[in-house]
């Protein structure tokens, strides 16, 4: 029998919170920012930083959701620990 067991997943960050647009907008802008100048971000709450540091290769999502009179959009972004970037491929 194989042992095929799925790694844990561990939720580090889960937060909601309301925000003015005008908020939200430069929390994205920071993000941003951080990522193209340092590869890395950093969640703080209280006393405790989360470093986020993604690989150069990722896999992103976006969603945008109506139901009724509630409006959804997601930005979703997944990546491998250590993984680089793909090496170029075509056929000729």
């Amino acid at each position: 029998m194989e042992n095929n067991k799925k790694p844990v997943t561990q939720v580090i960050i889960n937060r909601e919170e309301h925000q003015r647009l005008h908020e939200f907008a430069t929390a994205l802008e920071t993000i941003a920012k951080k990522l193209k100048e340092e590869g890395t971000f950093h969640f703080t709450e209280g006393n405790h930083t989360t470093p986020i540091t993604p690989s150069d290769n990722l896999k992103v999502e976006y969603s945008y959701e109506i139901k009724g009179d509630k409006h959804s959009f997601e930005i979703e972004f997944d990546w491998y620990t250590g993984q680089k970037e793909q090496a170029a491929f075509k056929i000729e």
